[in-house]
């Protein structure tokens, strides 16, 4: 099981470059950014420290996130386009090529629809129309109380088919085959930030609270899970190596008041 953060090695602290962090429920908190997160946000920049949030959000939102936070990208869509803010312009950077990532994405669409008119408690994400690459269906953010014994009903049903779907805290994201956030994670740091994989599983650490975090918990030897993590943890593979006391936002800002506090 994960150990407390206050266990994670000094040694490890100081090598840290990068943070990776997932959005909702990482750095949110009950639906909302707290000021405690967004206070991190702004002092890791200052100390150096890069911040890309890797994120099963669409596309549009990640362009506001790429656009207003202090972040030096943004990973959208569970993997499927990279947003890179650059000298006052956003410039997304598709996975495979845009236009076939388009067209599998309607395929994608038509098949997930058709599946959800046998269950009318779920419906697709209120952002799907601002998504470029993948498909959301909403069983936790609009859909209150959330419907999980639906959720896993039609996980099931959507892995058997061989779609590739995943649960976030709020959303399933059926993305397209070989679309998953730490295969993007890693072109962005091998090709944008110029890191080896032996450089990057020393200079990041990734952040996450969800099911859809665990390949970047398997990737990244120096990983965290913020506190609402906990009731997946018996249901994980791969978990994260260490636990914050507080959850979602307020978390992440634990973690980062715990890393500034131990870099050189």
């Amino acid at each position: 099981m994960p150990k407390p953060l206050v266990d994670l090695p000094l040694t490890s602290l100081k090598n840290i470059r990068y943070v990776l962090t997932d959005f909702d429920d990482t750095l949110t908190l009950h639906g909302r950014l707290p000021s405690a997160a967004l206070s991190a946000l702004y002092r890791l920049e200052q100390a150096g420290i890069k911040v890309i949030p890797v994120t099963g959000g669409c596309a549009g939102w990640s362009d506001m996130m790429a656009r207003v936070l202090p972040v030096a990208g943004v990973i959208s869509e569970g993997g499927g386009v990279f947003l890179e803010p650059k000298s006052g312009v956003v410039h997304y950077h598709f996975l495979n090529a845009e236009a076939a990532m388009r067209t599998e994405q309607a395929s994608l669409l038509a098949t997930v629809q058709a599946e959800l008119v046998h269950f009318p408690t779920l419906a697709l994400a209120k952002d799907q129309a601002y998504r470029l690459t993948d498909v959301a269906i909403d069983y936790a953010q609009q859909v209150q109380p959330p419907a999980h014994q639906e959720k896993e009903a039609l996980l099931a049903i959507l892995r058997d088919k061989g779609l590739n779907a995943k649960a976030s805290s709020i959303h399933i994201n059926v993305c397209q085959s070989g679309v998953d956030k730490v295969v993007m994670a890693r072109h962005v740091l091998t090709q944008f930030l110029q890191l080896s994989m032996a450089q990057a599983h020393q200079q990041v650490i990734y952040v996450g609270d969800a099911p859809n975090d665990e390949s970047m918990f398997a990737e990244f030897p120096v990983s965290v899970g913020v506190a609402n993590i906990a009731p997946h943890l018996t249901t994980l593979k791969h978990l994260p190596g260490y636990l914050t006391d507080a959850e979602g936002g307020e978390g992440f800002a634990q973690l980062a008041d715990y890393l500034l506090c131990h870099q050189d």
